[in-house]
């Protein structure tokens, strides 16, 4: 898919409500038997909140699977948050990620990852990478952005979401799902977008927003010493461009774009 080049900006009123990078490898079994007691150590400044979760089962699930004698799975991860607990960096026996709902530019977050998957692969020496992602969930609310009088389709392009568009269809509308998957020149993106249903928890009332949810990713063999990075810098490029792609002037606008001063990165 091609897709055009835009001025990279960066939002004063961000509609970003989570990105998410994640690094998958084959598995190794030290990080399920054995606490990461050396990795906490040196990430620890950074995340010293602690958690280890396991997955959760239905009590009926359970009990069917105890009663042919069966294990329950024990796939622990683990969760090392900042102690705002906007930032996650998480591990299992099988991958590597970092989210945070306060991201601002790509060069800050490639910064944190990396810092921590060099920490990781000096401990646990990961043979190689079989997915490499990066997902970018943006939330567009209108009353956030004075937006309230514009109509879906001022805001978004045609190419889209045409049915809003369609002056008899448009104000029956109530809820639209899609779901993409698109080849790119590094990779694929699920590319899921659609009108949802926001509630506030002040006033309990709902308030009709539309998501834009990209998930960057290829499922190709990397070494472990390759440069994921570069990887993931085309991933970044290519979101930019696919939420410009995505939005119409008027909406670029009101979020208050902000050229990106090159020479701070």
């Amino acid at each position: 898919m091609y897709l055009p080049e835009f001025e990279r900006v960066i939002y004063s009123r961000n509609p970003l409500i989570q990105v998410a990078c994640q690094l998958r490898f084959p598995v190794i079994l030290k990080i399920s038997h054995q606490e990461p007691v050396e990795f906490q150590d040196e990430i620890r400044s950074q995340y010293p909140l602690f958690e280890s979760m396991q997955p959760q089962f239905p009590s009926e699930v359970s009990q069917v699977i105890q009663q042919f004698g069966l294990p329950l799975p024990r796939d622990l991860s683990y969760s090392f948050k900042s102690e705002d607990q906007r930032w996650q960096l998480s591990i299992s026996k099988d991958f590597i990620s970092l989210n945070t709902s306060v991201y601002e530019r790509y060069e800050q977050f490639e910064q944190r990852f990396n810092e921590a998957v060099t920490i990781f692969k000096r401990i646990y020496q990961p043979s190689f990478y079989t997915r490499i992602g990066l997902q970018y969930q943006d939330l567009i609310i209108r009353s956030k952005l004075g937006l309230e009088d514009k109509e879906w389709s001022d805001l978004l392009t045609r190419h889209v979401a045409a049915e809003l568009y369609n002056s008899e269809l448009a104000p029956s509308i109530e809820s639209i799902i899609k779901n993409l998957i698109l080849k790119l020149e590094y990779g694929q993106v699920n590319f899921k977008h659609g009108l949802v249903t926001v509630k506030d928890p002040e006033s309990n009332s709902g308030d009709l927003a539309y998501l834009l949810d990209a998930d960057f990713y290829t499922e190709q063999k990397v070494e472990r010493d390759e440069d994921v990075w570069s990887i993931l810098k085309h991933f970044n490029q290519s979101a930019g461009k696919l939420f410009r792609w995505s939005i119409t002037d008027t909406l670029h606008i009101a979020m208050e774009p902000q050229t990106v001063d090159i020479t701070e990165l």
